[in-house]
């Protein structure tokens, strides 16, 4: 659970800004303490940049302070700003001080430097603002959460390593949330060593004594972990799950190895191959994403999971020329997970093949091709969708309701319903938004779609949003005591 707010004294900002990215937050973090003032500005749990109201954070002292700039072109470009009103960077590229990736380049180290310094923070408050971001202030860099994370526990000391760490009996297992495992973060040796060392039945304890490399550096390599969310506590009882956390644990190694040795890995994923896969997606069933057969074996699909999470996951590209690509890439990996997901899990496997099945039998339609462009073709599969939504069968339901739209793509209905779905699907929140707002836009007088996007908001901790939309539908039925019982709800919880 992310705090609204608190002391500083009290939490672990790495883990904080690591939840914030899980949560795929998006708002600002402001820490303050006595006169010092940090902001960090966070799209869908991603920072975008970060600001101080401290002289020696600001550009033109960094990039002085650096050796990036002489105090002559500080001047200049000093000038321009007063005359102007121009930011500093603007002024330093039109004075040729710097290029544009130059620039580029100086504010993301400045930015990286402010977050690094507020890891330092002993005392301090800090609360959450989820109102809409201050666009005019940032420039997105887009920056990746796990390397700041352990740059910044980097020089840490014993007494906040110990403070957060649980208990040295508990039991260090892998990220039960396989995504979480490939995510844009450098571990170094120590913490490598460790983690080939984490497999659910260790405790702690245990794991300092089997490092080799200290007490201490154990200990450190475990608090970076937890920090980066690879690594939980919770013991694996089964044999056959420890074997799977053995296995994930060695594909994560291997692949971030390999990261260190040929950074240029992940650009091998091309801008087309990304867009093709988007494209496709909606035309393939759970298998035909992950690139198995119909009898492959749940090693199989790990495997086949692992292997398309290296190419897609949208932490492993953070390359600036991959900015557009971002939202498609979460859209995507979304989509892999969650084949993943179903795939994994026999009762959940059952229950997706039957869903294939029904729909194989219908005429003039197959799980993945085909498709009848009508109204009629359109309204069985939205009926064969509101069946598996009812039986909770919520990826049946899906697939029913995406090729519902497909077939008529402005029906409300299908929009809704298909955003309904997702919502009760893990990981698809940030697509169940999408098609609930789509849903208001193209209906905005039923007051039905507030309120579910309204509880939606509500759900996942977006007070001040979910207010907003109840008041929208207040208007449109000012006399609807549910929708006034809605607005006392989140007005009592912000």
């Amino acid at each position: 659970m992310i705090p609204a707010a608190g002391d500083i004294k009290d939490m672990t900002l790495p883990w904080l800004f690591q939840d914030l990215r899980t949560g795929k937050r998006t708002g600002t973090a402001i820490f303050s303490r006595d006169a010092e003032l940090k902001k960090v500005f966070f799209k869908d749990g991603d920072i975008l940049f970060a600001s101080s109201n401290l002289e020696e954070d600001r550009l033109g002292e960094f990039l002085l302070r650096t050796g990036k700039i002489s105090q002559t072109q500080f001047d200049k470009a000093s000038e321009i700003v007063i005359k102007t009103g121009k930011k500093l960077g603007a002024a330093l590229f039109e004075e040729g001080a710097l290029t544009s990736h130059e620039l580029v380049s100086q504010v993301k180290l400045q930015v990286k430097e402010i977050i690094l310094k507020l890891f330092m923070w002993r005392d301090g408050s800090f609360q959450f603002d989820g109102n809409p971001l201050p666009i005019s202030e940032i420039i997105p860099l887009h920056i990746s959460t796990g390397d700041l994370i352990i740059a910044g526990v980097r020089d840490i000391d014993w007494k906040t390593v110990r403070k957060s760490l649980p208990l040295l009996k508990a039991i260090i297992r892998p990220a039960s949330d396989p995504s979480l495992l490939f995510q844009n973060a450098h571990l170094e040796q120590d913490q490598l060593e460790v983690f080939s060392l984490i497999d659910g039945s260790k405790s702690i304890e245990e794991l300092c004594g089997m490092s080799g490399i200290g007490d201490f550096n154990t200990l450190k390599s475990i608090y970076i972990l937890l920090a980066l969310r690879m690594a939980e506590t919770g013991e694996i009882r089964v044999e056959a799950e420890k074997k799977f956390a053995q296995e994930v644990v060695r594909e994560t190694i291997s692949s971030k190895e390999l990261h260190a040795e040929q950074p240029a890995v992940a650009a091998t994923v091309t801008k087309e191959m990304i867009q093709q896969a988007y494209d496709d997606r909606e035309l393939k069933n759970h298998y035909e994403m992950l690139g198995v057969d119909r009898n492959a074996s749940v090693q199989e699909i790990r495997r086949a999971y692992f292997r398309c999470a290296k190419l897609y996951h949208p932490d492993r590209h953070f390359d600036p020329e991959m900015n557009d690509m971002k939202e498609k890439l979460e859209t995507l990996f979304t989509w892999i997970h969650d084949a993943y997901e179903t795939l994994s899990s026999q009762s959940e496997r059952d229950s997706y093949n039957l869903s294939l099945a029904e729909r194989k039998k219908k005429p003039g339609t197959h799980a993945g091709q085909g498709r009848r462009s009508n109204p009629e073709a359109a309204a069985d599969q939205f009926s064969e969708g509101l069946k598996q939504f009812q039986v909770q069968n919520y990826w049946g339901a899906e697939e029913s309701f995406q090729w519902a739209m497909r077939l008529e793509p402005g029906n409300v209905e299908y929009v809704f319903h298909l955003g309904l779905t997702l919502s009760r699907i893990p990981r698809r929140g940030h697509e169940a938004e999408k098609y609930l707002v789509k849903a208001v836009e193209m209906a905005p007088s039923n007051v039905e779609y507030y309120l579910e996007l309204g509880n939606f908001y509500m759900k996942n901790g977006l007070k001040a949003k979910a207010l907003t939309v109840f008041r929208n539908a207040l208007r449109y039925d000012p006399n609807s005591d549910k929708i006034k019982a809605s607005i006392n709800s989140a007005g009592d919880q912000l």
